[in-house]
């Protein structure tokens, strides 16, 4: 079987970039930015996460990080802990209204992917999702 392998990550591409839309038209009602979303979904995939971690993931430099988690603070969303050990090592975590935030906006997420799926037969979606783990396996050579 011939393939092309630029018109199928091309293809990746552009499946990303329409779920990627999505989310930023659910980014629209949530008030926030782009940015301090990233920083809310990086810490509810970690729980906590220091400021050099978010300057890493974000690539951005450390006075636009503190600045997006100073505005999440004043807003209520996160607070910043000290590391007891070394206070040099500043922790950034969820408040109670962050951690309710958070929980919210997953849904709404959640929601918006199963609209998309909603047209998938039962049996499209393991294949699709079984397809997708073995491309990703492949890529990063576990397989």
């Amino acid at each position: 079987m011939k393939y092309n392998s630029f018109e199928i990550a091309m293809l990746i591409k552009e499946i990303y970039a329409s779920t990627m839309q999505i989310v930023s038209n659910n980014l629209k009602n949530s008030g926030f930015t782009h940015q301090q979303i990233m920083v809310i979904k990086l810490i509810a995939h970690n729980r906590q996460v220091n400021i050099s971690q978010l300057c890493n993931e974000m690539s951005l430099a450390k006075g636009t990080v503190s600045g997006i988690v100073k505005r999440l603070e004043h807003s209520g969303y996160v607070t910043k802990i000290k590391d007891t050990n070394d206070k040099r090592n500043t922790y950034v975590t969820f408040s109670d209204k962050g951690l309710i935030f958070a929980k919210e906006f997953r849904e709404e997420i959640n929601k918006s992917f199963d609209k998309i799926f909603s047209n998938f037969t039962d049996e499209e979606i393991i294949d699709l999702k079984n397809n997708l783990l073995k491309t990703r396996d492949k890529i990063k050579g576990e397989d």
